[in-house]
């Protein structure tokens, strides 16, 4: 006899499966995240690229960027919250002594986590420039796949991982350094 599990059966069985449960609080903190992720941006613009603080035509766009063109980073978000469920893959709920909800607290450290992700990740001048192509001046939505590809292998390369998409589902390799070989 076989039986088929459909995604809602799967989802009705598994709802507090630590994954599902983390999976979800990034989904409901993406635009509160990728603000933050877009400001930090901005703010390590000026620390690499103007430390005076300048006003020209470029940094005064920069610092009216009223933060509406969010879509272009959401793949970007993903890989993220990808890698930080593959960095803490233990899915074992835990008992939480403090009255918070497993959903709260999962959703403060992936916040944390994130941010700090983000800071270090800005401190690449190119990266800084990436995520500004793609979100300030991307004024009439162009497609940018070259840019957000490097971002993505900026940030594989960083994590020494490489998050593969196939059929909808992201899958996580290891890479392994390459030797350069001597001359």
């Amino acid at each position: 006899m076989y039986y088929i599990i459909t995604d809602e059966l799967l989802q009705q069985s598994f709802e507090k499966d630590k994954n599902v449960i983390l999976k979800a609080a990034q989904e409901v903190h993406f635009t509160e995240l990728a603000n933050v992720f877009v400001a930090k941006t901005i703010e390590k613009y000026t620390d690499l690229f103007n430390p005076l603080g300048l006003v020209d035509d470029t940094y005064q766009k920069i610092m009216d960027y009223p933060y509406h063109n969010l879509d272009e980073i959401k793949g970007i978000y993903d890989n993220l919250c990808v890698t930080y469920r593959y960095k803490n893959s233990d899915n074992q709920l835990e008992i939480i002594w403090d009255g918070s909800s497993q959903e709260e607290k999962y959703a403060s450290e992936w916040k944390k986590t994130f941010e700090e992700w983000v800071d270090t990740l800005t401190n690449t001048p190119s990266f800084v420039k990436a995520i500004l192509q793609l979100t300030v001046f991307n004024d009439d939505h162009r497609n940018l796949v070259f840019v957000r590809n490097s971002v993505k292998a900026m940030i594989n390369e960083h994590f020494e991982i490489k998050v593969l998409t196939r059929k909808g589902i992201k899958k996580v390799v290891i890479q392994q350094k390459r030797k350069k070989k001597v001359a």
